[in-house]
Order: C-alpha cells, then structure tokens, then sequence
C-alpha cells in the first residue's frame, strides 16, 4: 500500500538511500564532534558548541532564545531527557513550542531519539500541528514525536531496515552512530 498523508510510513527506495549517502559525510562528521563534546563542555557557556550546534541544527534565534535553550541543554546533561518535559521546560523558558529544537537537544544527549525535522517529517507523512493554544500543540508534539519513534522502530526491526543499516555501514561506516541516527540522517537527506 502507498502511504499517504494520513499513513505515516517509512519508504526508502536503493536510489535514494545512494543519493543520500554521497551527501552525508560532512555532517556526519559535525554530528559526531557534537556528540563528544555535548558531554565534555559546558554547553551553557561554550561558544564554539553552540556556533557548531547552531549551524549543524540551523538555530535561527535570538540571543535570549539561544541562551535558554542552551542552560536548558547543560541541565538536562545531569537531570536526563524525556521529550515530552524538555518541550514543556523549553516553552516555559521562551514561551515558544518548539519541537524541531526540543527534539534536537533530546536527540543529542540520547542519540537513540529521533529529531523532528520538516524533511524527516514530509518523509514519513507526518506533520505538527501549528494550531491550537500551547497546551494543544505541547501535546501534539509529544505525540509526534512518540509516532516518529515507533515508525523508526518498526522499520529498523524489518528486513529493509536491517538491510537499509548494512548499506549504511559500508557506505560510510556505523561506528559512534545509533541505528535512530543513521535513519533519521537519510530521511534528512532524501529530498
């Protein structure tokens, strides 16, 4: 059955995965930076993670904006990460919902959550709701994200998904990067 807008689902075809692939090295290699030093910096007050995180996740914000976002980041480094709060605590700081960025911090320190980006999201048939008072879209966010992770878990655990992972380790090598990351990175790619 072709997905539609209302079935959420994860399609990948041999041509696309290839496409890319060949584009994927250079962010490959800003994520892992990221992934090593979001543990070893004070993320708060570190400049170059932020300018690299900031360019890697295109964190178009103000200052202020920025600022809480990131004492938010270096809190949760010790209190842990759970989507569903780190949206809330993000809202609270900057009475903004935001779900794309929420999701981004999560994924950074628990690689193995999937990031709510618009590309990955047109991919798999999956959209936010802009609508509705914070409350609303703070739930509908939620419970986009917790969609998006059962679709990345349902395919990885398939035959496509397994072969999807082996065509990914001997493109670029899998080492330092969740089976999550490396579909979400693909989905990112394939436009």
């Amino acid at each position: 059955m072709k997905p539609t807008p209302r079935t959420p689902a994860i399609v990948l075809t041999q041509p696309t995965i290839a496409r890319a692939l060949g584009r994927l090295e250079p962010a490959i290699a800003k994520y892992r930076w990221l992934q090593r030093e979001a543990l070893r910096r004070d993320v708060s007050v570190d400049e170059a993670f932020q300018r690299t995180f900031n360019g890697y996740y295109r964190v178009r914000r103000a200052a202020t904006w920025r600022t809480a976002l990131y004492r938010l980041f270096e809190e949760r480094k010790e209190r842990g990460v759970q989507f569903d709060q780190v949206i809330r605590d993000l809202h609270a700081a900057t009475g903004r919902v935001e779900a794309s960025f929420a999701s981004k911090l999560v994924a950074t320190l628990d690689p193995a959550q999937p990031v709510i980006d618009q590309l990955v999201l047109k991919n798999v048939h999956l959209r936010l709701a802009t609508y509705g008072d914070a409350a609303t879209r703070l739930q509908r966010a939620t419970d986009v994200h917790s969609k998006l992770r059962d679709l990345f878990a349902t395919f990885l655990a398939t035959r496509e998904g397994r072969a999807f992972i082996r065509q990914f380790d001997d493109a670029l090598g899998g080492e330092a990067l969740t089976a999550t990351k490396k579909l979400d990175l693909v989905l990112w790619q394939a436009r």
